[in-house]
């Protein structure tokens, strides 16, 4: 298993928005993805409009391959993709302990 962690920063004023559409479409997209296992959201108490999302993949392969190269993916960026700012960050971690 691995953990996907990829930071977003919202456009101002669309943080409401952001949390339940989110909630929604990453059920309909995310979630539906061959290796998905769980993912969370969390809300930067620091930085307004920064967000930390953790998706569990069963493989790195089923995140950039499955998910990424997917219509589901596409269908991810059409109904998300104006919340962000550019500046998107994501990496891959694995749990030692």
């Amino acid at each position: 298993m691995i953990t996907e962690v990829a930071f977003f920063n919202i456009n101002e004023g669309m943080e409401a928005g952001f949390e339940k559409d989110f909630a929604v479409i990453a059920e309909e997209t995310i979630a539906r993805s061959k290796g998905y296992i769980a993912h969370t959201l969390h809300k930067c108490i620091e930085t307004e409009g920064k967000y930390m999302v953790q998706v569990e993949w069963e493989s790195i392969e089923d995140h950039m391959k499955g998910f990424v190269g997917s219509d589901l993916f596409e269908e991810w960026v059409k109904k998300m993709d104006y919340y962000f700012k550019p500046d998107i960050y994501m990496e891959h971690f694995q749990l030692i302990k």
